[in-house]
């Protein structure tokens, strides 16, 4: 089943910042997702130096990505029957509550790993919305002419996030400790809901689906997603990205306090090092790209990504690791703004909250890939384990092309 791309790849994206309702939905999804990557940065450097595992860090990862397979499809199906601003709000008042309690906990010396891994957990469930709300706000406020500029847009801020997020983590943690990290994290979380509360436009557009129940919803969204080959080969190549590529990022951390010997700022700007990199690679999609490059985009975001796994597994050098990982976040922002965009286009209208729900499912396989990536790390070590997993999904993005030869048209 095909689908017809919108032709108009050369508009700004910065005439979508004239939208007053797109533009505090974005900005709010920014303030979220800095606090995402700051916490994700900080608690994986606290959990190393208060247990010395890496496979205790890669269980941070697992639980704050474990919700997005557990509860992504029934987000999405819950989006046609609710105001999906409203949804947005209560996800980031739990979100603010969530970090001003760890805040409180570590302030009067009585955090635990096991409370940042409960809070890990309650983050992602709220992170499982995302997909079908937040950015599916955003592809309606947009319109179907300007999903691409849109998706591109928000995939660029939040590649700048994943580059500020880690930077604002590392530094924090080394100047007030992971209470005030904690607490920071609240109040950002507290302006995107304030910003939230302030969007007027009727989004909560609600499909006809959403007068059938949820257990219902869900089967007939996985019914027309399985008739949809472009659509299941855009869900596999995701799949491929979360489990064998994604998971190099959680051992950032460890390569960059065990092997390269870094305090916890300079382990925050090797990490935010793929931010930058992927914030230049969705800019320059958002401008440049067209439409008939979308798919080959998407692959080779990809491929590119799991190579640039394989230098950085190499390097012995903080600089030249640095680099590598600017490398790879181009990559990833390709990977990342196809995935959106091409998911939002490749379902029809009354499917699209059920076809980003399916999306928050295959990105919620990461777990999966972390969980792999530190038993490795723990028997091979970090270097070695990023390099196999790497030459793994390489080996199972090659099968994808063959078996889903849609992926690259």
């Amino acid at each position: 089943m095909g689908f017809a791309y919108p032709m108009n790849g050369t508009i700004s994206p910065f005439a979508l910042i004239g939208n007053v309702a797109f533009r505090r939905v974005w900005v709010s999804g920014a303030l979220s997702n800095v606090n995402r990557w700051l916490e994700i940065l900080a608690v994986g450097v606290w959990v190393f130096d208060r247990t010395g595992s890496a496979f205790d860090v890669t269980l941070m990862f697992v639980l704050r990505f474990l919700p997005l397979m557990l509860f992504g499809a029934l987000a999405g199906s819950l989006a046609e029957r609710f105001d999906r601003r409203a949804v947005v709000m209560a996800g980031l008042g739990v979100l603010v509550a969530n970090s001003a309690l760890l805040g409180v906990l570590a302030a009067f010396g009585a955090l635990e790993v096991w409370h940042v891994a409960a809070g890990a957990f309650l983050n992602g469930m709220i992170w499982s919305s995302e997909m079908p709300l937040r950015r599916t706000m955003l592809g309606d406020i947009a319109g179907d002419g300007q999903v691409a500029q849109a998706m591109g847009f928000d995939a660029a801020t939040n590649n700048a996030t994943r580059m500020l997020g880690p930077l604002a983590g590392g530094a924090l943690l080394e100047g007030i400790g992971i209470s005030g990290t904690f607490f920071a994290g609240a109040g950002l979380n507290l302006l995107s809901l304030l910003l939230m509360a302030r969007v007027r436009v009727g989004t909560d557009v609600r499909t006809g689906a959403a007068s059938a129940g949820v257990l219902t919803a869900l089967r007939d969204g996985f019914r027309y997603i399985r008739t949809n080959r472009p659509l299941v080969a855009t869900l596999a190549v995701t799949v491929i990205f979360n489990v064998w590529g994604f998971p190099m990022t959680s051992m950032v951390p460890v390569i960059g306090k065990e092997a390269l010997g870094l305090s916890a700022f300079p382990v925050g700007v090797l990490q935010s090092a793929e931010g930058l990199g992927a914030l230049i690679g969705a800019l320059g999609i958002a401008w440049l790209g067209r439409a008939v490059w979308f798919r080959r985009i998407y692959v080779v975001g990809v491929a590119s990504y799991m190579l640039s796994a394989i230098v950085f597994a190499a390097s012995p050098w903080f600089l030249l690791s640095g680099t590598i990982l600017v490398t790879a976040g181009i990559g990833g922002a390709c990977f990342a703004t196809m995935q959106a965009t091409l998911t939002y286009l490749g379902a029809s209208p009354e499917m699209r909250n059920r076809a980003m729900g399916a999306l928050t499912i295959c990105i919620g396989t990461g777990p999966i890939g972390f969980l792999h990536m530190g038993l490795l790390a723990e028997w091979l070590g970090a270097y070695t384990a990023v390099t196999v997993v790497a030459v793994e999904g390489l080996a199972m993005l090659l099968l994808a092309l063959i078996v889903w030869p849609e992926a690259r048209r």
